[in-house]
């Protein structure tokens, strides 16, 4: 399996990862990139993810086998609209995008059916962004989410499954409502949680003297995904509102529990619940590491 010209729309990080992690793999032979900025575009060229870089999309995908489309969920629908009269008939569209329903509705309302579409969410990234941080090991061991089409057929989804296989990523296909579903428990809850307690962090030691001395591992490892992109974020919360807020609910209902224990002085209450805290975790962890042992 091979494609002759891939379109990255968004060759930042994610996107310049692909295209360095696919042609290494040798699944694609050429690749343009495009950006709206121009020292993304140089920066694409210099690294040898693009052999042509263009600010317009619809130029982009004229002619590409392939479209890798790698900009923020609230942009996907709009490069839909400018692309879909430019596909090829027959070429793979995919997308990284964190929530899938949103874009699995816009890409059947938007694209023809001579193309095939299939929903695309790797689960890798770095603390760095842009062109310049991309690399083409980025998605090794890394699960990558596919969400098929309700008409996309085996033939076509196999073709997917090689594609990411060759990038060294592990290939997990969900329906796009179960795989919002999980995104709202395990990444997007736990963003919006570091997101406050960094805030609320600031509120309370905004003024005391040596501030900086009380900072240790436990602030900045918990308050390390704050550091996201608002843009990014934003969108992807909106995207995917109702089982984030479903997912703040309960934390929210946890979090009122230790509000119990701290009011009543509750020593047993506190010993469940943080012994519940530290078993939940190891579960957790555990059942990663079967499900990793596993491929």
């Amino acid at each position: 399996m091979t494609f002759k010209r891939a379109a990255v729309i968004g060759i930042g990080l994610i996107g310049g990862s692909f295209a360095l992690a696919a042609k290494r793999a040798g699944v694609v032979e050429s690749v343009v990139g495009v950006a709206r900025s121009a020292d993304t575009r140089e920066g694409a060229l210099e690294m040898g993810a693009a052999d042509e870089v263009t600010a317009d999309a619809a130029e982009a995908v004229r002619g590409a086998d392939l479209v890798y489309i790698a900009v923020p969920v609230g942009a996907t629908r709009s490069i839909f609209g400018q692309i879909r009269d430019s596909l090829e008939p027959g070429a793979l569209v995919t997308d990284a995008g964190s929530t899938k329903r949103e874009v699995m509705a816009a890409a059947a309302e938007l694209l023809p059916d001579s193309i095939t579409f299939i929903g695309g969410h790797p689960m890798a990234g770095s603390e760095q962004s842009g062109i310049r941080a991309a690399r083409a090991d980025l998605f090794e061991g890394a699960a990558y989410y596919l969400t098929p089409g309700e008409t996309t057929t085996q033939d076509e989804l196999d073709r997917m499954l090689a594609l990411v296989r060759a990038l060294g990523a592990r290939p997990d296909v969900k329906v796009a409502e179960y795989h919002d579903r999980m995104m709202a428990a395990t990444s997007h809850l736990p963003h919006l949680v570091a997101a406050a307690l960094a805030s609320t962090i600031h509120r309370l030691a905004s003024g005391q003297k040596e501030v900086g001395n009380s900072l240790g591992t436990g602030f900045t490892d918990t308050t390390r995904l704050a550091e996201g992109s608002p843009e990014v974020w934003r969108d992807i919360f909106l995207s995917n509102p109702d089982n984030v807020a479903a997912a703040l609910d309960r934390m929210i209902e946890q979090l009122q529990q230790f509000g119990a224990a701290f009011r009543e002085m509750d020593r047993a209450l506190f010993d469940q619940l943080l012994e519940e805290a530290r078993r939940d975790r190891r579960e957790l962890l555990d059942q990663r590491r079967r499900e990793l042992g596993g491929q």
